[in-house]
């Protein structure tokens, strides 16, 4: 094995500790003499080590003081060449978010790389496997999965710079870009009302992890204050959620006037419900409907262009600012759009 590879495995060894929690910020890693032994290097490979750890900004050399390790929330130097996107497939908006991904990436001179989210492995194992192929910019779309901050800093630490997509759980760690949940729900909301809808109900998921199911419903109880109906449907749950919708409508005097649905797939699943029921309910939802289920429903479409557009920007910022990037949260604005036509 040639010196450079050598170092490399040397220092892909002790930022494996540090990903795995055994250094904390500050913590002294032990001495060259002793790396020496334990990892069976000569003192000239492990200082070479230690040297590009230094010039990463991942430790600290002190003469008498020994090595610290330090990890940074700040961007890292890269070349945005490649991107990696983690996503689920199964969302209903991953075919027209992926495209618009791709297109832009093009644009931008970028090649990228689908990931489909782990099942059974936890999200930052899977990001650090990535790392260790030399992959450091990613764009995740959370949706249920859930985040480790200590992990995320790790990460972000040893050279990865991160954005989520319709999440806020990457802070302070990763800039996150999402729709501006509470402005679709407003908006929604609002436009009910000047159609002359008084009671107005909620339909959403029964998610508490989810970032924008549960900004939504919580704009919608600040919209309808003490008047507000919520129905919280069991996530991916299609025939328990049929039967909770029945109810709903069930006695018809009790029948709300309007319904707002968090997402098109609580949206489309209301609309055939309804459809079955002859439900004279007007329906709202954030995101945009199946064609076939579009008819007379006011939509709060997403607008993935200026999402895209946004990640990249993050990007670029993390690649570039370093030190001077800090994690935010971006909110796109949609766009309401009603459909003309009539449900059968």
């Amino acid at each position: 094995m040639g010196n450079e590879n050598l170092y490399e495995t040397v220092k892909n060894r002790i930022c494996s500790e540090i990903f795995e929690g055994h250094y904390e910020d500050g913590d002294r890693i032990p001495p060259e003499r002793e790396l020496e032994e334990l990892l069976g290097v000569s003192r000239v490979t492990v200082r070479k080590s230690l040297e590009l750890l230094e010039e990463e900004g991942l430790v600290v050399r002190e003469v008498g003081r020994g090595t610290t390790v330090t990890l940074r929330n700040a961007g890292n130097r890269s070349e945005l060449d490649m991107v990696v996107l983690i996503a689920p497939a199964q969302n209903p908006f991953f075919s027209e978010f992926i495209a618009r991904f791709q297109n832009y990436a093009e644009t931008k001179g970028a090649l990228l790389l689908y990931v489909e989210k782990p099942r059974t492995e936890e999200l930052e194992r899977c990001l650090y496997r990535l790392y260790k192929r030399g992959l450091r910019n990613v764009v995740v779309w959370l949706e249920d999965m859930t985040a480790d901050p200590d992990k995320l800093r790790r990460l972000r630490s040893l050279g990865m710079n991160l954005v989520f997509f319709d999440s806020d759980k990457g802070l302070p760690y990763a800039d996150c870009v999402a729709l501006d949940n509470r402005l679709a729900v407003q908006t929604l909301y609002e436009e009910l009302v000047r159609q002359g809808y008084k009671d107005i109900a909620y339909i959403g998921w029964d998610l508490q992890e989810a970032y924008s199911i549960r900004t939504r419903r919580q704009a919608y109880k600040e919209a309808a204050g003490p008047a507000a109906r919520l129905l919280c449907l069991p996530w991916k749950d299609a025939e328990k959620s049929e039967a909770m919708l029945g109810r709903l409508m069930t006695p018809a005097d009790a029948q709300p006037d309007a319904v707002i649905c968090s997402d098109r797939e609580s949206g489309e699943l209301t609309v055939e419900t309804f459809r079955k029921s002859h439900a004279a309910v007007k329906i709202a939802a954030v995101d945009e409907l199946a064609k076939s289920d579009r008819a007379e429903v006011i939509m709060y479409r997403q607008d993935l262009y200026a999402a895209v557009e946004r990640i990249f920007t993050c990007l670029q910022d993390q690649c570039t600012m370093e030190g001077r990037w800090t994690a935010k949260l971006y909110l796109i604005r949609g766009i309401l759009e009603q459909e003309p036509s009539f449900l059968p």
